[in-house]
């Protein structure tokens, strides 16, 4: 049985750690992004190594993964498209057109150099706990999300 405690204050209830750890997180991400002089957001940054990771996604596919909605995708890919680090290119899925965004070669330069930076001080904050630890919690998190978009029937 969980504790009536844990649950009677939103500011000590798990979805709130859940999203205080990754708002820190992603503060982290922003403080490296501008210590390294690079002229992009963790948005931003996390999008680029989206596409990296993932060519040839459309931008519905995309928004899935970065769990924004499609018009928070269009507006980031056209910072980036202004930056030149991507271009979109019209690809066939299915029986449909559909636009692909796709590194350019300052996008890759850029993507390449900043990862290993931003991996590296990842690995170094998450050595300093039980990699065991830290498998359950992968584990759990995802159970979480798992049943509670089964049980509000989301779809992202």
């Amino acid at each position: 049985m969980i504790e009536n405690e844990f649950f009677n204050c939103y500011a000590r209830s798990l979805p709130y750690l859940i999203e205080k750890a990754s708002v820190y997180i992603r503060a982290r991400g922003s403080l490296l992004l501008n210590e390294f002089g690079a002229d992009i957001t963790i948005e931003q940054f996390i999008t680029l190594d989206a596409i990296y990771t993932c060519p040839d996604l459309c931008q519905r596919d995309l928004a899935k993964i970065l769990l924004k909605d499609r018009s928070n995708v269009t507006r980031i890919l056209n910072i980036l498209e202004n930056k030149k680090l991507i271009v979109r290119e019209p690809v066939t899925k299915g029986n449909r057109v559909v636009k692909s965004a796709k590194l350019t070669k300052e996008g890759k330069a850029l993507i390449a150099w900043l990862s290993d930076k931003m991996k590296s001080d990842l690995d170094s904050f998450l050595l300093q706990f039980n990699q065991k630890d830290l498998r359950v919690l992968e584990k759990t998190l995802n159970d979480i999300s798992l049943k509670i978009s089964e049980k509000a029937k989301l779809q992202i």
